[in-house]
């Protein structure tokens, strides 16, 4: 009895680790998610300092530096993220609008692309990647990409606007 209340408690200890774990996120992701993209990108840029194969930080980090106006700044940081993993969707998310901030809508489309097929329910990169591909007048392409931006986030700030643009054609 003694040996069964043991193993039950290593049982408990181990399932609450994970638990543990997801509760600690990193400062760094925390204002980033609360939209301080440039205070998030002091505290990201520490965090990898510390630790340069935390693909996480790195990926917040190219995000938040784009989200900052740093689009620069953020191609190393998702580089390296998507160097680590090709298939990271929140990196190819930052990496295409990197390109599209850098003026190669071409190179952002195709990273949005491809983040869309990682991460069919990103929201976000459905809506970056049909403006730009409105912007390149391929609009037949972008409706759908627009409508799932709408169907996924249909508080967001930007769907308002989204919606009438879709009633328009």
């Amino acid at each position: 009895m003694n040996k069964t209340l043991t193993v039950g408690l290593m049982g408990l200890l181990i399932l609450s680790l994970p638990l543990a774990l997801v509760a600690q996120e990193s400062k760094g992701v925390t204002l980033y998610k609360k939209g301080q993209y440039a205070e998030a990108a002091s505290a990201l840029k520490v965090e990898v300092d510390k630790a340069p194969s935390n693909q996480q930080a790195l990926t917040y980090l190219g995000l938040a530096r784009v989200r900052a106006g740093d689009a620069t700044g953020a191609k190393e940081p998702l580089t390296k993220a998507l160097s680590m993993n090709e298939n990271n969707a929140e990196a190819r998310f930052g990496m295409g609008l990197v390109q599209l901030k850098l003026g190669k809508p071409d190179d952002g489309i195709t990273q949005l692309e491809k983040a869309v097929k990682l991460a069919p329910d990103h929201a976000y990169a459905h809506y970056y990647l049909g403006m730009a591909l409105n912007q390149k007048g391929k609009k037949d392409l972008a409706v759908p990409h627009l409508r799932r931006f709408v169907e996924l986030a249909p508080e967001a700030p930007e769907a308002r606007a989204v919606r009438s643009f879709l009633e328009r054609i």
